[in-house]
């Protein structure tokens, strides 16, 4: 598992904001009210011509028509938002709260953007396309 996680660190310094396999622009259509937790947030996207849904979302600085970096099952996750080492993983789908998450709606730091957890969703620039593979350069501003 170790030779694993320096695997990971390895090819996220190598790529800092080169590019990022497995995430997308995603554009929200929808969003619900969790109905087994009041922190969460379910939310329905286009990932470009094709329906995701549902993502399980703690984070509450967007809404519909918000365009968001959508990290589909099997992404490289450069930092651990949940964790206090950060370690790096492999996304998979996830039962929060009995719901299977499709996906996980990104933060600039769990991308290796940023060095600040908490600081919320990232939001993208408003004219891209969904589905196009994300890239640094389509962020709104960290």
């Amino acid at each position: 598992m170790n030779l694993f996680l320096n695997y990971l660190k390895k090819l996220f310094k190598f790529n800092k904001s080169k590019s990022f396999p497995g995430i997308i622009a995603a554009k929200v259509i929808g969003v619900e009210k969790h109905p087994d937790a009041d922190r969460l947030r379910i939310i329905k996207l286009d990932g470009g011509g094709k329906e995701i849904f549902p993502i399980v979302c703690g984070a509450f600085n967007f809404d519909v028509g918000a365009m968001v970096a959508l990290a589909l099952p099997g992404a490289c996750i450069a930092q651990n938002i949940h964790s206090t080492t950060h370690e790096p993983f492999l996304l998979e789908k996830a039962k929060i709260r009995g719901i299977e998450s499709q996906g996980m709606i990104c933060a600039a730091f769990e991308l290796g953007l940023s060095q600040e957890p908490g600081k919320g969703i990232m939001l993208l620039k408003d004219n891209l396309s969904p589905g196009t593979e994300f890239t640094s350069d389509m962020i709104k501003a960290l």
